[in-house]
């Protein structure tokens, strides 16, 4: 029972142990300013195999967040009317003289907030359970020491997941206003929209557009 004891009081020090980076690449944020005309939004988005690649565009700041990796991109943007505008993103040798900043992704305020949340709620509940054992562990056969550690370490358990929740909520809001304020930051660099990498992105007439990425992109042309 004293090594049961012995492991449990330490289980919630393995909760800060380091997780492995995941082998998978972070996706890419690529500002647009500049280069996607007013009123203009991303539909679609091919790479250099002709396959159409997942992304997520946020029309108020002009960010491009692209899920695949390649060596270079079509995309097709259109407005409310249905206008088409086509660019080009990727190494400038091949696209022009357009430059496209290549920013770090920012945190996500709800990830970050479940995560501390989270963690919280793990060493919250090892906590409980370390509490009720040690109750077990020196009990001298009385059943009411037993009653009372189970009540005890409910109680432990439940306090540290309420107050986990609450600074998950508050890490959620801190992380929200430091994005903000990097956006805004972002906006008022005197680089903004400078090219930092080695892509570009420049308008290109659908003309230009070879015709197996063209058939992807808008395959009703």
């Amino acid at each position: 029972m004293k090594k049961l004891l012995f492991l449990f009081l330490f289980l919630p020090l393995s909760l800060f142990s380091e997780v492995p980076p995941c082998p998978l690449s972070l996706p890419v944020i690529y500002d647009l300013t500049g280069a996607i005309d007013e009123g203009y939004f991303v539909v679609a988005v091919v790479t250099d195999q002709a396959e159409i690649s997942e992304f997520s565009f946020d029309s108020e700041t002009d960010y491009l967040t692209l899920l695949m990796d390649a060596q270079f991109y079509y995309t097709l943007c259109q407005d409310s009317a249905g206008h088409q505008q086509f660019l080009y993103m990727g190494p400038q040798e091949v696209g022009g003289a357009a430059a496209i900043q290549e920013l770090k992704p920012l945190p996500s305020s709800l990830n970050q907030g479940f995560k501390v949340a989270g963690i919280g709620t793990l060493i919250s509940m090892g906590a409980g359970i370390g509490t009720w054992i040690y109750f077990v562990a020196t009990d001298t056969g009385d059943f009411v020491m037993v009653l009372v550690g189970l009540f005890v370490g409910a109680f432990v358990a439940a306090s540290g997941i309420m107050l986990s929740a609450l600074l998950g909520v508050l890490k959620g809001v801190q992380v929200s206003r430091n994005n903000q304020k990097e956006v805004a930051r972002r906006k008022k660099s005197s680089d903004y929209g400078s090219s930092s990498s080695t892509f570009i992105v420049t308008s290109v007439d659908r003309e230009i557009v070879p015709t197996q990425y063209l058939q992807k992109l808008a395959p009703s042309i």
